[in-house]
Order: C-alpha cells, then sequence, then structure tokens
C-alpha cells in the first residue's frame, strides 16, 4: 500500500475477516453517534457533516492501530498481531493521516456550521457581515477539533507505550475520546449522554476483562451479552434522573425508543439468549446441591 488510505489498514490488517468498518465503524459507533448528537437537529446535512468529523477521528486513532502493531511486534514476545501483519506491505509515510484528517475535518466543520456550539465573538460579528463571521466561527470549531485530535494521539502515543496492565485506565479515556470528543463542536441532551456513557463502560468492561483474564486474542470475552448490559446499564441511568428530577419525559420520548430498539438490534441473539436462561430454580440443575 503506497499510499495511506482512511480505514483500510483497520479493515485488512487490525480486524481482518471482520468486516470492522460496515459492523463496527459505521454499523455501531456511527448509528450511535447519530441517536446521540443529531436526534435534536436532524438533517442530512449534520448527518454527513458528523460522518466526515467520524472519518477525521478514525484517521487519527487508526495512527494510533499502526503504531500499537509496530510497538508489539518491537517489544512484545508474545505480542496480539493479526495474520496479515507481516504481509501487508504499507509504505506510506505517518504524516499522510494527518493530511486526510485535516481535509475531512473541514468539510465536516463546514457542514455542521449550524450546529456548532460555539459562541462566535460579538465583537467580530460587528465588525464583519455574515458570511466572515461564518467563516470564523467555523475557523474556531476547526481549531478546537484539530486540537482534540493531538490530546487523542498524544493518549493513544502513551497507551501504546505502557506496559499492559496499564494501559487498561488509558483505554477509558480513548472511548471516551472515540464518544465523547465531538463534545468539543456539538452538544448533545441527557438521553445521548446517558447512551454515551453506557456504551463507553460497556467497552471498558470488556476490556478490562480481557485483560485481567490474558490479555490474548482467545481471552476477549465473545460471550459477554454486551448490548444487554449496556440496555441495561442505560435504563437504570435514565429512569434514575427520570425519578429524581420528577419527569417522566425523560423516558417516554421517541429518542428513548430508538436507543432501545437499536440496542435490540444488535444485541438480538444475546437478549433471546438472556431471555431464556431465565428458568425457576427448581429447573435448573446447576442450583441443586449434591
Amino acid at each position: 500500500m503506497k499510499y495511506y488510505l482512511p480505514l483500510v489498514y483497520s479493515e485488512k490488517v487490525k480486524r481482518p475477516n471482520k468486516k470492522y468498518i460496515l459492523n463496527n465503524i459505521f454499523g455501531e459507533d456511527s448509528l450511535l453517534l447519530l441517536l446521540a448528537y443529531i436526534y435534536g437537529s436532524p438533517s442530512l446535512l449534520n448527518a454527513i457533516g458528523l460522518l466526515f468529523l467520524q472519518l477525521s477521528f478514525w484517521c487519527i486513532y487508526e495512527l494510533g492501530y499502526i503504531e500499537n502493531d509496530i510497538v508489539g511486534d518491537k517489544f512484545e514476545d508474545r505480542a496480539v498481531l493479526s495474520y496479515n501483519y507481516k504481509t501487508f506491505n504499507y509504505t506510506f509515510r505517518l504524516w499522510e493521516p494527518w493530511v486526510w484528517s485535516i481535509f475531512l475535518s473541514i468539510i465536516g466543520t463546514v457542514l455542521l456550521k449550524n450546529n456548532l456550539a460555539i459562541d462566535s465573538n460579538p465583537f467580530s460579528r460587528s465588525l464583519f457581515d455574515n458570511n466572515v463571521s461564518e467563516l470564523y466561527l467555523v475557523s474556531i470549531g476547526l481549531v478546537f477539533w484539530l486540537a482534540f485530535l493531538l490530546v487523542l494521539r498524544a493518549l493513544f502515543h502513551i497507551y501504546n507505550n505502557l506496559n499492559k496492565q496499564s494501559r487498561v485506565w488509558f483505554y477509558v479515556l480513548l472511548q471516551a475520546c472515540r464518544y465523547c470528543g465531538y463534545l468539543v463542536l456539538l452538544t448533545t441532551n441527557q438521553i445521548g449522554l446517558f447512551l454515551l456513557f453506557s456504551i463507553i463502560i460497556t467497552r471498558c468492561i470488556l476490556y478490562i476483562l480481557y485483560r485481567y483474564m490474558g490479555g490474548k486474542s482467545q481471552d476477549w470475552p465473545m460471550e459477554f451479552p454486551r448490548y444487554f448490559f449496556c440496555l441495561l446499564l442505560y435504563s437504570i441511568l435514565i429512569i434514575s434522573v427520570a425519578l429524581n428530577e420528577r419527569d417522566p419525559s425523560l423516558i417516554l420520548n421517541f429518542q428513548v425508543l430508538l436507543i432501545t430498539l437499536f440496542c435490540i438490534a444488535r444485541g438480538g441473539k444475546q437478549f433471546y439468549k438472556i431471555k431464556s436462561q431465565f428458568v425457576h430454580v427448581s429447573k435448573d440443575s446447576s442450583n441443586r446441591v449434591t
């Protein structure tokens, strides 16, 4: 691979044969971000803008993946590397993802200009016409977003160069960046925040289990019903706040319904398996005293 193309490394090397782009990035993350950030101001333009920001994010996140494999191959005795790592010949320079990321960031910020949660300086508005004022707003937003990407890159670099036991805690920060980093430009409501918190906590629990069970490929808790747990955690959060604020509208609204349906659709087999496990103790032989 002579030139960098976004997400090719993730698809071909980091997660080969798993349809990572389709299943995880677009089929999972994109939908979660739309439910959290765009529900309050739904439009095709905002959705496309958020997609461009997500792609710009993944250019830098993917750079962390590349560094992770390089560091693992160099320093770890039993590095978890895919079978494609040695055969995938890439010669692109590691600054190329930044070029892509900046380009995608500009497009995303421009498309989201009417949805940016950044107050333009009133003094600038008085000096310039609306078009220049919009340009000022987009420029500030772009600066904020690129600053966030620099923080993301620094966190991933620290993560990659720490021993595996210490990586657990930086993984939490990386997942927070993955889902909450867009808050530097956009806002969401309580319902959206609870969704983001629930998915972050769920992903971190999986990773902590993986690390403390050995940290090998076969140690990943594949049977953990993550979407069932995510929905359970989300329900606890949203119901608790609704009760505390005496506000049933936090529960009885279309956004919560969409989030619930998304979790059920993504974890359908998990929900069915858990449902089938609910039996009376007298019918479960594993509960009998011998």
